[in-house]
């Protein structure tokens, strides 16, 4: 079976689907060096138009299934191996899917326009209404913060929506359209400092995430599935609190607990994706061990040496580091740099490892 990824960054879903048997093609922004080596071919997208974009894909051949990553849905194929266009548009959409999720029941932060946002209590978290990542995610917490907000020329493209406070997690499943099946639990990084100084962007994830609210997620996760009619590998983010989980967002998408879920359950979740389709689903993953996820974001614009590039090279060898960019490549500020993983038999084992990693890559880009 041959299938196409199309995206920002794709290595996590070719590997995966490399590792799982499928001849893979690739078109992404990034074309690190481990998602060549796992592509049987692989192109860089750049700033390629559509029609770019579509010649590029006349190279591959035959296709037997697609799978798109965010900012890429508008394309069009007739073997998508994903959501539906109207369903991934209703869950990306947060004024929607906030609207969807109180008909529901199901506990998720006041949203409204921007242009509507003081009918909200102080602080607010302001983000796109549509995408994710957190990088554009920030706080207001008067009144003239919020003006300032509104009085710039990109306005519309944000939301308002209650802050709340807790810790972030999220649940991974697989959905066939009538059914779903949460595989795993995780802990997610936001904004973590000494991995990046952007105080929202996405740093990883630890797998697998324990807590006395497991039921909650898992019942919430796959009655939004249901209600949807997902379809392959989604997720949910939620936000821990005393009282509960509180749904933040839906991803009707890969997730980038991919890794993490993988190295604890030890499971393929791309092969269960494409099964998926067919109507099979997954046994709820049983994890082995903890493993981490850290995303090292750029402190400063550099560009990858030698040393850098051959230590980054010999981590991928041991499965403790992923994202590989090339020799001489320019990483900017606030760009994500490289990932870096570990497992452990426990979360602060894990976790130890994987911060001794981190702060050794950070000396060689400070150099």
């Amino acid at each position: 079976m041959n299938i196409l990824v199309i995206g920002n960054s794709t290595r996590n879903i070719v590997c995966s689907a490399t590792r799982a048997g499928y001849t893979v093609y690739a078109l992404d922004n990034f074309c690190d060096v481990d998602m060549r080596n796992c592509a049987d071919k692989a192109f860089l997208l750049g700033n390629a138009s559509e029609k770019k974009i579509y010649e590029l894909i006349q190279t591959f051949g035959e296709i037997d299934g697609v799978i798109l990553g965010p900012g890429f849905e508008g394309l069009k194929f007739k073997k998508i191996l994903g959501n539906r266009n109207e369903v991934a548009e209703e869950v990306n959409n947060k004024l929607k899917l906030a609207k969807k999720l109180r008909s529901l029941g199901i506990p998720h932060p006041e949203t409204e326009p921007l242009s509507k946002a003081s009918k909200l209590k102080f602080p607010m978290m302001i983000k796109p209404g549509y995408g994710s990542g957190g990088i554009r995610n920030f706080v207001v917490k008067d009144d003239d913060g919020l003006a300032a907000i509104q009085s710039r020329s990109e306005a519309s493209e944000f939301i308002a929506q209650e802050f709340v406070e807790g810790v972030p997690c999220s649940a991974s499943l697989i959905g066939t359209g009538d059914d779903a099946c949460v595989i795993a639990l995780n802990e997610q990084l936001i904004g973590i400092p000494g991995l990046t100084r952007l105080p929202f962007a996405y740093c990883g994830n630890i797998t697998p995430f324990i807590t006395q609210f497991k039921n909650e997620m898992i019942e919430y996760s796959e009655q939004i599935a249901f209600e949807f009619g997902l379809k392959g590998s989604n997720g949910v983010d939620f936000i821990q609190t005393e009282k509960g989980m509180v749904v933040i967002e839906v991803n009707p998408r890969f997730q980038g607990s991919l890794d993490t879920i993988e190295l604890s359950c030890r499971i393929n979740i791309f092969d269960a994706h494409v099964r998926s389709f067919s109507g099979d689903l997954p046994k709820p993953g049983k994890h082995k061990h903890f493993a981490v996820r850290n995303i090292l974001y750029a402190g400063k614009s550099i560009q990858v040496n030698e040393r850098l590039f051959k230590r980054l090279i010999k981590c991928v060898k041991m499965e403790r580091a992923a994202d590989i960019p090339e020799k001489g490549r320019i990483a900017r500020e606030y760009e994500p740099l490289t990932t870096l993983l570990e497992t452990g038999r426990t979360r602060e084992m894990a976790i130890e490892k994987v911060e001794r990693s981190a702060r050794y890559i950070r000396r060689i880009t400070e150099v």
